[in-house]
């Protein structure tokens, strides 16, 4: 997405605004539009959205699109704004799916959102994300424990914890103290009501092979989601903090 990171640096540079005001009016710290731009990264359907309403413009005219739109004043209609994003952000999509596929670099946070979004919760266009991220079932009220339904290759449980089948993560968690089972079923049982649920987590855990018990500290972010014939699932996807 070079273009679009080129343009939007001189669509910036032509505003009142410089990266650290623009980062700080759109809700984020101070250096995101910095980041955003040096690294390449994709910005998230809310962070386009807020980006195009500060500089008074479309996502069409960010994106280079031909089919501009002309806002009539200085005001920006949101509902505007949110119904042309999704043209831009299925080319920034597009484009991370592209660099998974061909770096096998693990997706973003945003990019995994995004995705989300744009599918409204199901599971659609999902293979380059599927190796990354964690499937569990739906808990219900008589659930003990979080059940496992499908385990990404490259997940964190993966790649941290050994993890090489449902059957075995399944096991890990009759392993756990029950507060750490108990804390992860919750979470599920909160993700169910249909929002995302986004924390950093801390757990000790003795696994297989240890005498002792190890600390993991990770952002997890849980999304609620269902495959096309209406099964609820939730979603993780999880990245280990430096």
């Amino acid at each position: 997405m070079t273009d679009f990171h080129t343009r939007l640096k001189a669509l910036i540079q032509n505003s009142d605004y410089d990266y650290k005001s623009l980062s700080l009016k759109i809700g984020q710290g101070e250096r995101y539009i910095s980041n955003l731009l040096s690294n390449k990264s994709d910005p998230g359907y809310s962070s386009v959205v807020k980006i195009c309403s500060a500089l008074g413009l479309t996502p069409n005219q960010i994106a280079g699109l031909d089919d501009q739109i002309t806002l009539a004043g200085t005001d920006v209609d949101t509902r505007v704004v949110s119904a042309h994003a999704e043209k831009i952000l299925t080319a920034v999509t597009k484009e991370a799916h592209r660099k998974l596929a061909t770096r096998g670099a693990q997706p973003l946070l945003d990019d995994v959102l995004t995705w989300w979004y744009q599918q409204g919760g199901v599971l659609s266009n999902f293979d380059t994300l599927s190796e990354h991220v964690d499937l569990y079932r739906a808990p219900t009220p008589d659930t003990p424990l979080p059940d496992p339904y499908k385990i990404g290759s490259q997940s964190l449980a993966t790649r941290s914890f050994g993890v090489n089948s449902t059957e075995h993560l399944r096991y890990l968690f009759t392993t756990f103290d029950k507060k750490i089972s108990d804390a992860v079923r919750l979470a599920h049982v909160e993700t169910t009501k249909g929002d995302p649920q986004l924390s950093v987590q801390e757990l000790d855990v003795t696994l297989p092979g240890h005498s002792f018990p190890l600390r993991f500290v990770y952002k997890r972010l849980l999304l609620p989601v269902r495959d096309t014939a209406g099964n609820g699932y939730v979603l993780n996807y999880s990245q280990a903090l430096e």
